[in-house]
């Protein structure tokens, strides 16, 4: 139902209690007396009402309650606890950015849904942003609803004016107000009673429904949504679902790719995958924006949380429609223990191979943030002493692949030293760092010592030190910085000051078989 007739069956039901009151006034006594007081009743009952239809036309009222998902509260609730109760339990490192959550009818991917919900109950924020794709209004950019209230059975959601305001006078072109274009729509709403139901009371939220847009498009959106964000606590959720009436086995094919997109963090990929081809992959828009989002974040650890489709919950397998629900978070480490340990295995087994004569094991992992593609570098120990270090910071195959690879380089072409020979196999101590993107700085001054790895690039020459470096020799900025010039990259010991030298910084994660 449109806002406008809402807001007329008010004002009708409004003037009906006002003649219903004034006729039983009319009924008491002095008629004299009860008309004027029926005059002064009306006007500031009226004046009511009127503020009555003003703060009610600006509610949003469900779309899609008692149909996607039961209309009466405590039905509601019992319905997401159930799903809650009966999504695996997984840990969560870090904390989460971004949720990509489906939108179909409860009893289709509220199974699926409540996995991510799960993992956020009890969490607070500000405000969740909630990127949506248009299903009922083909129209250009993006309409962001800037006020008022959105309402569902477990009642009413507050938007966050200011971040609305914010967000609409950074790009006219590309972003305004159309209500119109939320009449119908069960993309923001399916999500809204999970929200109520799992975080801490208190958050607004902030609907964003993307039309039609480019890839750049999206990543102008991100880059808008990121700046008027910084420094406050504030999730997205992404609505999508993904494969549509495909049969069973072709619909798990077609989705296992989308996911495998999401898990390198390569939007553009998985957009121009989608372009063209049967990929239908309904909020690819609120995908694009959501995964650049994160990076723009710093969050980069993708946990896939559970994956199905309509057949595995509530509907047959001819035709089906797929769901996921993915996390990325930021901070607490990219790995867990059990994956750290994993890659160290995969480096140990794969240098024992090699140095040995032996066949290197192919390894296949499972884990999403060992399948991220990712630079790493593997660095060797014996008795405290180096022993041999080769990486790369760029990766075009899985983490755990550059790993096994770095292992044999590191065991065996590192020119400071011979091969590994078999018997020092039993003394050499086996470390792993996994590199973020390096990001070109302006000024060496902001180089963090022990935080930051740092990349010196002139002309044809180059060199770089792992974070670690500056740790274990304790030196200051600019000798760190000296040494990289003149050891590594064979420059001048102050090239660095020069401004025609680049300077990278790069982040790692560091874990190692000692434990240090």
């Amino acid at each position: 139902m449109a806002s406008g007739n809402k807001s007329k069956m008010q004002m009708a039901k409004s003037k009906l209690i006002l003649n219903g009151l004034m006729s039983n006034l009319l009924d008491i006594g002095n008629w004299r007396f009860i008309c004027h007081l029926k005059f002064g009743i009306w006007f500031l009952l009226s004046i009511a009402a009127l503020s009555m239809n003003c703060f009610a036309s600006n509610v949003q009222e469900p779309n899609v309650a008692g149909s996607f998902y039961p209309a009466e509260k405590s039905e509601l609730s019992a319905m997401i606890q159930k799903y809650i109760r009966q999504a695996k339990s997984v840990p969560i490192v870090g904390d989460p950015v971004v949720l990509i959550a489906p939108h179909a009818g409860y009893i289709y991917s509220g199974p699926v849904a409540a996995y991510g919900y799960a993992a956020l109950a009890g969490k607070a924020y500000d405000a969740v942003i909630i990127l949506a794709a248009s299903h009922y209004f083909s129209f250009e950019g993006v309409s962001v609803y800037k006020d008022g209230f959105f309402r569902t059975p477990l009642g009413d959601l507050e938007v966050d004016k200011q971040l609305a305001s914010e967000l609409l006078v950074s790009d006219p072109k590309l972003l305004a107000f159309e209500p119109k274009y939320f009449e119908n729509e069960h993309s923001l709403e399916v999500e809204l009673p999970f929200l109520q139901e799992v975080l801490k009371p208190g958050f607004k939220i902030l609907p964003v429904l993307l039309g039609s847009m480019s890839y750049e498009d999206c990543v102008v959106l991100t880059r808008h949504l990121s700046r008027i964000t910084e420094g406050r606590p504030i999730l997205v959720v992404v609505s999508t679902d993904l494969s549509h009436y495909k049969p069973y086995g072709e619909a798990i094919v077609y989705d296992k790719k989308t996911i495998e997109y999401i898990k390198d963090f390569d939007s553009k990929g998985l957009w121009d995958a989608a372009a063209g081809t049967g990929w239908n992959v309904c909020g690819i828009r609120p995908v694009v924006a959501g995964l650049e989002f994160a990076r723009l974040k710093n969050a980069r650890r993708v946990e896939v949380l559970k994956y199905a489709n309509s057949g595995d919950t509530a509907g047959g397998k001819d035709k089906v429609v797929g769901y996921a629900s993915v996390l990325i978070t930021r901070g607490g480490g990219m790995f867990t223990k059990d994956e750290q340990k994993r890659l160290l295995e995969i480096a140990r087994k794969t240098i024992e191979g090699h140095v040995l004569n032996k066949p290197v094991p192919v390894f296949k992992e499972g884990w999403a943030a060992m399948n991220a593609h990712r630079g790493a570098f593997v660095t060797l120990r014996k008795n405290g002493e180096l022993r041999g270090c080769i990486g790369q910071f760029t990766s075009e195959g899985p983490l755990y692949q550059v790993v096994s690879q770095m292992s044999i380089e590191s065991s065996t072409h590192d020119y400071r030293f011979s091969p590994v020979a078999p018997d020092e196999l039993k003394d050499i101590v086996i470390e792993v760092s996994v590199l973020s993107e390096p990001n070109l700085i302006d000024d060496w001054r902001k180089i963090r010592l022990g935080t930051d790895g740092v990349i010196i690039r002139k002309g044809f020459s180059s060199g770089v030190f792992l974070p670690q470096v500056a740790t274990e020799t304790g030196w200051d900025l600019e000798t760190f910085l000296g040494q990289l010039c003149s050891q590594k990259a064979g420059l001048p010991w102050d090239c660095f000051k020069d401004a025609a030298t680049k300077i990278y910084t790069f982040q790692a994660e560091i874990f190692s078989e000692d434990g240090e």
